[in-house]
């Protein structure tokens, strides 16, 4: 289990009280986008197996693909292919150009269509 800086559980907790307009799959902390998935720091994820230890809050986890990203309020709030909703309460170092970086990319979509093989 990673521990949470003093700064980091200030913003997890502000991201916890927002109202945000989907329910949250999990709050992430220290987030990096790489890949098109984000890696991240879980809390109060809504899958989390307290016998196995999987989506436990304090652990390292990957996202699956991430499809749109949006501002809500003040946070970053990231869609994926599987449905899920993450909101990401702060990132790494590097973390926000990662997204930053990601936004960019994302329109140009992950699969190449006819129209981009040439």
């Amino acid at each position: 289990m990673r521990p949470v800086s003093p700064e980091n559980m200030q913003k997890l907790l502000k991201a916890q009280a927002y109202p945000f307009s989907k329910p949250v799959t999990a709050y992430l902390t220290d987030a990096h986008i790489a890949a098109c998935c984000c890696l991240g720091v879980t809390h109060r994820h809504v899958r989390a197996d307290p016998l196995g230890g999987r989506f436990a809050d304090g652990r390292l986890i990957r996202t699956s693909d991430i499809l749109r990203v949006e501002l809500e309020g003040e946070f970053w709030v990231l869609h994926t292919c599987t449905g899920s909703f993450y909101v990401i309460a702060s990132f790494q170092p590097g973390g926000y150009k990662s997204l930053v970086d990601y936004q960019a990319f994302l329109p140009q979509g992950f699969y190449p269509t006819p129209d981009r093989l040439h």
